[in-house]
Protein backbone atom coordinates (compact mmCIF):
# COMPACT_ATOMS: atom_id res chain seq x y z
CA UNK A 1 0.00 0.00 0.00
CA UNK A 2 1.66 2.82 -0.85
CA UNK A 3 1.72 6.83 0.24
CA UNK A 4 0.61 9.10 -2.18
CA UNK A 5 0.68 12.39 -0.85
CA UNK A 6 -2.28 14.32 0.96
CA UNK A 7 -5.76 13.97 -0.79
CA UNK A 8 -7.33 16.92 -1.68
CA UNK A 9 -10.41 16.54 1.05
CA UNK A 10 -12.52 19.10 2.45
CA UNK A 11 -10.63 18.03 5.95
CA UNK A 12 -7.07 18.03 4.34
CA UNK A 13 -6.46 14.74 7.25
CA UNK A 14 -5.99 11.44 5.37
CA UNK A 15 -3.72 11.19 2.64
CA UNK A 16 -4.52 9.68 -0.71
CA UNK A 17 -4.30 6.10 0.14
CA UNK A 18 -6.20 6.26 3.55
CA UNK A 19 -9.23 7.75 1.78
CA UNK A 20 -9.16 5.33 -1.09
CA UNK A 21 -9.05 2.29 1.50
CA UNK A 22 -11.68 3.99 3.36
CA UNK A 23 -14.52 4.30 0.38
CA UNK A 24 -13.50 0.59 -0.06
CA UNK A 25 -14.38 -0.39 3.40
CA UNK A 26 -17.72 1.78 3.12
CA UNK A 27 -18.87 0.32 -0.01
CA UNK A 28 -21.65 -0.79 1.00
CA UNK A 29 -22.63 1.86 3.66
CA UNK A 30 -25.39 4.38 3.15
CA UNK A 31 -24.54 8.04 2.23
CA UNK A 32 -25.34 9.02 5.91
CA UNK A 33 -23.82 6.27 7.63
CA UNK A 34 -20.19 6.75 5.44
CA UNK A 35 -20.00 10.21 6.55
CA UNK A 36 -20.05 9.54 10.10
CA UNK A 37 -17.61 6.84 10.05
CA UNK A 38 -15.46 9.09 8.02
CA UNK A 39 -15.91 11.59 10.30
CA UNK A 40 -14.73 8.90 12.98
CA UNK A 41 -11.96 7.84 11.06
CA UNK A 42 -10.81 11.54 10.93
CA UNK A 43 -11.34 12.53 14.60
CA UNK A 44 -8.26 9.49 15.32
CA UNK A 45 -5.96 10.70 12.17
CA UNK A 46 -6.05 14.26 13.96
CA UNK A 47 -5.25 12.70 17.30
CA UNK A 48 -2.01 10.51 15.67
CA UNK A 49 -0.57 13.91 14.72
CA UNK A 50 0.40 13.24 11.70
CA UNK A 51 1.10 9.45 11.82
CA UNK A 52 -0.10 7.08 9.34
CA UNK A 53 -3.39 4.91 10.41
CA UNK A 54 -1.78 1.98 9.70
CA UNK A 55 0.66 2.64 11.81
CA UNK A 56 -0.95 3.21 14.93
CA UNK A 57 0.04 1.56 18.10
CA UNK A 58 -2.11 -0.09 21.36
CA UNK A 59 -1.02 2.61 22.92
CA UNK A 60 -1.81 4.90 20.55
CA UNK A 61 -5.88 3.74 20.41
CA UNK A 62 -5.74 3.63 24.39
CA UNK A 63 -4.99 7.24 24.70
CA UNK A 64 -7.22 7.90 22.24
CA UNK A 65 -10.34 6.65 23.96
CA UNK A 66 -8.79 8.19 27.07
CA UNK A 67 -8.96 11.78 25.42
CA UNK A 68 -12.46 11.25 23.99
CA UNK A 69 -14.09 10.32 27.17
CA UNK A 70 -12.85 13.47 28.38
CA UNK A 71 -14.59 15.60 25.48
CA UNK A 72 -17.98 12.86 24.38
CA UNK A 73 -20.80 11.71 25.93
CA UNK A 74 -20.64 7.79 27.24
CA UNK A 75 -22.88 6.77 24.08
CA UNK A 76 -20.89 8.92 21.62
CA UNK A 77 -17.32 7.02 22.95
CA UNK A 78 -18.80 3.75 22.75
CA UNK A 79 -19.64 4.68 18.86
CA UNK A 80 -16.51 5.94 18.29
CA UNK A 81 -14.77 3.07 19.92
CA UNK A 82 -17.48 0.24 17.53
CA UNK A 83 -16.43 2.39 14.33
CA UNK A 84 -13.03 2.48 14.60
CA UNK A 85 -12.82 -1.38 15.80
CA UNK A 86 -14.59 -2.48 12.52
CA UNK A 87 -12.45 -0.11 10.36
CA UNK A 88 -9.05 -1.51 12.02
CA UNK A 89 -10.79 -5.41 11.51
CA UNK A 90 -11.41 -4.48 7.68
CA UNK A 91 -7.90 -3.45 7.29
CA UNK A 92 -6.55 -6.57 9.28
CA UNK A 93 -8.86 -8.68 7.35
CA UNK A 94 -7.16 -6.88 3.59
CA UNK A 95 -3.94 -7.05 5.18
CA UNK A 96 -3.16 -4.04 5.58
CA UNK A 97 -2.01 -4.97 9.59
CA UNK A 98 -1.09 -7.56 11.55
CA UNK A 99 -3.31 -7.08 14.26
CA UNK A 100 -6.06 -4.77 14.62
CA UNK A 101 -4.78 -2.79 18.26
CA UNK A 102 -8.11 -1.52 19.35
CA UNK A 103 -8.42 -5.20 20.20
CA UNK A 104 -6.54 -4.48 23.43
CA UNK A 105 -8.26 -1.54 24.27
CA UNK A 106 -11.27 -1.53 26.56
CA UNK A 107 -14.60 -0.54 25.36
CA UNK A 108 -16.34 2.36 26.79
CA UNK A 109 -20.02 0.52 27.44
CA UNK A 110 -23.27 2.95 28.29
CA UNK A 111 -25.37 1.23 30.82
CA UNK A 112 -28.73 0.51 29.04
CA UNK A 113 -30.64 1.04 32.74
CA UNK A 114 -32.13 4.57 31.62
CA UNK A 115 -32.16 6.87 35.00
CA UNK A 116 -33.64 9.97 34.99
CA UNK A 117 -31.27 12.05 33.20
CA UNK A 118 -32.55 10.21 29.96
CA UNK A 119 -35.92 11.59 30.77
CA UNK A 120 -37.62 14.80 30.17
CA UNK A 121 -40.57 15.52 32.43
CA UNK A 122 -43.81 16.40 30.48
CA UNK A 123 -43.19 19.86 32.28
CA UNK A 124 -39.76 20.12 30.29
CA UNK A 125 -41.14 18.70 26.99
CA UNK A 126 -43.45 22.06 27.48
CA UNK A 127 -40.60 24.73 27.93
CA UNK A 128 -39.06 22.69 24.49
CA UNK A 129 -42.46 23.00 23.20
CA UNK A 130 -42.77 26.84 23.82
CA UNK A 131 -39.46 28.01 22.09
CA UNK A 132 -40.42 26.63 18.97
CA UNK A 133 -41.69 30.19 17.83
CA UNK A 134 -37.70 30.70 17.85
CA UNK A 135 -36.93 28.28 15.21
CA UNK A 136 -37.63 28.74 11.77
CA UNK A 137 -39.87 26.62 10.76
CA UNK A 138 -38.10 22.80 9.04
CA UNK A 139 -36.49 22.95 12.85
CA UNK A 140 -39.91 23.35 14.44
CA UNK A 141 -41.00 20.33 12.20
CA UNK A 142 -37.92 18.33 13.16
CA UNK A 143 -38.16 19.15 17.00
CA UNK A 144 -41.81 17.98 16.85
CA UNK A 145 -41.25 15.16 14.96
CA UNK A 146 -38.80 13.65 17.33
CA UNK A 147 -40.50 14.73 20.43
CA UNK A 148 -43.97 12.63 19.02
CA UNK A 149 -42.84 9.90 17.29
CA UNK A 150 -39.88 8.96 19.38
CA UNK A 151 -38.14 7.52 16.17
CA UNK A 152 -34.53 7.35 15.72
CA UNK A 153 -32.34 10.75 14.12
CA UNK A 154 -31.40 8.33 10.83
CA UNK A 155 -35.10 7.50 10.19
CA UNK A 156 -35.77 11.08 10.65
CA UNK A 157 -33.66 12.04 8.07
CA UNK A 158 -34.55 9.22 5.71
CA UNK A 159 -38.29 10.60 5.58
CA UNK A 160 -39.49 11.03 2.23
CA UNK A 161 -42.57 12.92 1.33
CA UNK A 162 -43.74 9.09 -0.12
CA UNK A 163 -43.65 7.70 3.41
CA UNK A 164 -46.71 10.02 4.52
CA UNK A 165 -50.34 8.74 4.46
CA UNK A 166 -53.75 9.67 5.34
CA UNK A 167 -56.60 7.67 6.36
CA UNK A 168 -60.28 8.21 5.22
CA UNK A 169 -60.92 9.98 9.14
CA UNK A 170 -58.16 11.89 7.75
CA UNK A 171 -55.63 10.54 10.46
CA UNK A 172 -52.24 10.96 9.56
CA UNK A 173 -49.24 8.64 9.42
CA UNK A 174 -45.65 8.03 8.83
CA UNK A 175 -43.82 4.89 7.77
CA UNK A 176 -40.39 4.64 9.49
CA UNK A 177 -37.49 2.54 9.62
CA UNK A 178 -36.80 -0.70 6.97
CA UNK A 179 -36.42 -4.26 7.16
CA UNK A 180 -37.75 -5.42 10.55
CA UNK A 181 -37.93 -1.90 11.91
CA UNK A 182 -40.24 -0.83 9.34
CA UNK A 183 -43.32 0.18 11.00
CA UNK A 184 -46.54 3.02 10.30
CA UNK A 185 -46.53 5.05 13.15
CA UNK A 186 -49.78 7.97 13.88
CA UNK A 187 -48.82 11.41 13.83
CA UNK A 188 -49.68 14.30 15.91
CA UNK A 189 -52.36 17.15 14.46
CA UNK A 190 -50.20 19.72 15.25
CA UNK A 191 -46.95 17.65 13.78
CA UNK A 192 -48.61 17.37 10.51
CA UNK A 193 -50.05 21.03 10.57
CA UNK A 194 -46.46 21.42 10.74
CA UNK A 195 -46.04 19.86 7.74
CA UNK A 196 -48.28 21.39 5.36
CA UNK A 197 -46.44 25.15 6.88
CA UNK A 198 -43.33 23.52 5.72
CA UNK A 199 -44.37 22.61 2.33
CA UNK A 200 -46.11 26.00 2.02
CA UNK A 201 -42.53 28.03 2.94
CA UNK A 202 -40.90 25.81 0.54
CA UNK A 203 -42.95 26.67 -2.23
CA UNK A 204 -44.49 22.80 -2.57
CA UNK A 205 -47.91 21.56 -3.83
CA UNK A 206 -50.32 22.05 -1.20
CA UNK A 207 -51.53 18.36 -1.43
CA UNK A 208 -48.67 15.88 -0.79
CA UNK A 209 -47.68 13.77 -3.67
CA UNK A 210 -45.40 10.43 -2.78
CA UNK A 211 -42.14 11.06 -3.79
CA UNK A 212 -38.77 9.82 -3.36
CA UNK A 213 -37.77 13.42 -2.17
CA UNK A 214 -36.83 13.74 1.26
CA UNK A 215 -38.59 15.58 3.61
CA UNK A 216 -36.25 17.61 5.09
CA UNK A 217 -33.59 19.72 3.19
CA UNK A 218 -30.57 22.29 3.53
CA UNK A 219 -30.00 25.03 1.14
CA UNK A 220 -27.22 23.35 -0.10
CA UNK A 221 -28.69 19.86 -0.16
CA UNK A 222 -31.93 17.49 -0.94
CA UNK A 223 -31.12 16.01 2.42
CA UNK A 224 -30.06 16.75 5.29
CA UNK A 225 -27.75 14.80 7.93
CA UNK A 226 -27.86 13.18 11.45
CA UNK A 227 -25.07 16.31 12.27
CA UNK A 228 -27.61 18.84 10.81
CA UNK A 229 -30.21 17.62 12.98
CA UNK A 230 -28.08 17.20 16.17
CA UNK A 231 -27.14 20.97 15.86
CA UNK A 232 -30.77 21.94 15.36
CA UNK A 233 -31.78 19.46 18.54
CA UNK A 234 -29.00 21.24 20.61
CA UNK A 235 -29.92 24.83 20.05
CA UNK A 236 -33.48 23.89 20.80
CA UNK A 237 -32.12 22.65 23.91
CA UNK A 238 -30.48 25.48 24.90
CA UNK A 239 -32.87 27.74 24.34
CA UNK A 240 -35.08 26.27 26.07
CA UNK A 241 -32.69 25.89 29.07
CA UNK A 242 -32.59 22.18 28.85
CA UNK A 243 -28.79 22.09 27.45
CA UNK A 244 -28.21 18.26 29.84
CA UNK A 245 -30.23 16.95 26.98
CA UNK A 246 -29.10 15.05 24.22
CA UNK A 247 -31.72 14.19 21.00
CA UNK A 248 -31.66 10.29 22.12
CA UNK A 249 -33.16 11.41 25.37
CA UNK A 250 -36.54 12.66 23.14
CA UNK A 251 -36.74 8.90 22.70
CA UNK A 252 -36.07 7.74 25.76
CA UNK A 253 -38.89 10.35 27.22
CA UNK A 254 -41.11 8.70 25.12
CA UNK A 255 -40.51 5.43 26.17
CA UNK A 256 -40.86 6.32 29.31
CA UNK A 257 -43.49 8.64 29.82
CA UNK A 258 -45.81 6.01 27.49
CA UNK A 259 -45.13 3.33 29.89
CA UNK A 260 -45.85 5.20 33.06
CA UNK A 261 -48.62 6.19 31.50
CA UNK A 262 -49.94 2.79 30.73
CA UNK A 263 -49.09 1.94 27.42
CA UNK A 264 -48.95 -1.48 26.89
CA UNK A 265 -44.80 -2.82 26.21
CA UNK A 266 -45.67 -4.09 23.15
CA UNK A 267 -47.83 -1.26 21.57
CA UNK A 268 -43.98 0.87 22.61
CA UNK A 269 -42.26 -1.23 21.09
CA UNK A 270 -44.29 -1.65 18.11
CA UNK A 271 -44.16 2.44 17.77
CA UNK A 272 -40.34 2.93 18.34
CA UNK A 273 -39.29 -0.32 16.57
CA UNK A 274 -37.33 -2.19 19.38
CA UNK A 275 -36.94 -5.96 18.38
CA UNK A 276 -38.18 -7.14 21.67
CA UNK A 277 -40.62 -5.78 24.06
CA UNK A 278 -38.73 -6.51 27.11
CA UNK A 279 -36.60 -3.38 26.40
CA UNK A 280 -38.75 -1.67 28.20
CA UNK A 281 -37.03 -3.18 31.49
CA UNK A 282 -34.59 -0.42 30.56
CA UNK A 283 -36.99 2.20 32.07
CA UNK A 284 -37.84 0.84 34.82
CA UNK A 285 -35.48 2.83 37.46
CA UNK A 286 -37.10 5.65 35.76
CA UNK A 287 -41.34 5.56 35.76
CA UNK A 288 -41.54 6.87 39.27
CA UNK A 289 -40.15 9.88 38.27
CA UNK A 290 -42.10 10.62 35.46
CA UNK A 291 -45.09 12.63 36.07
CA UNK A 292 -48.34 10.84 35.69
CA UNK A 293 -50.64 13.12 34.42
CA UNK A 294 -53.08 11.62 32.07
CA UNK A 295 -52.16 11.30 28.66
CA UNK A 296 -52.53 9.53 25.82
CA UNK A 297 -48.78 9.17 25.35
CA UNK A 298 -47.93 13.09 23.16
CA UNK A 299 -50.94 11.76 20.79
CA UNK A 300 -54.54 12.84 21.61
CA UNK A 301 -55.10 14.20 25.33
CA UNK A 302 -54.40 18.23 26.17
CA UNK A 303 -51.49 17.51 28.80
CA UNK A 304 -49.12 19.00 26.57
CA UNK A 305 -48.33 22.46 25.30
CA UNK A 306 -47.86 21.39 21.95
CA UNK A 307 -51.93 21.17 21.52
CA UNK A 308 -52.22 24.73 21.72
CA UNK A 309 -51.80 26.63 18.96
CA UNK A 310 -48.87 29.29 18.32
Amino acid sequence: MKRKGVIMYSTKILDDYEYETFNVFSTKLNPNTKHDYLSKVILFKEFLKGKELIYATKEDCKNFVDYIQTKYAKSTCEKIYSYLHSFYNFLKKEGYIDINPFRYVEKPTVTRIKTKDDVLSIQEINKLIGILPKLNIRDRVIIVCLVTTGCLLNELVSLKWKDLMVDENDNSYVRLGKGRKERVVKLHPYFFKLLEDYRNYSGLPEVIIPSDDFIFTTQKSNSITDRNVRLIVKKALDLAGLSQYSARDFRHSFAAISLRLGADESDVKNQLGWSDKYYAIRYKYVLNFVDSEIVDYLIEKDNLDINKKY
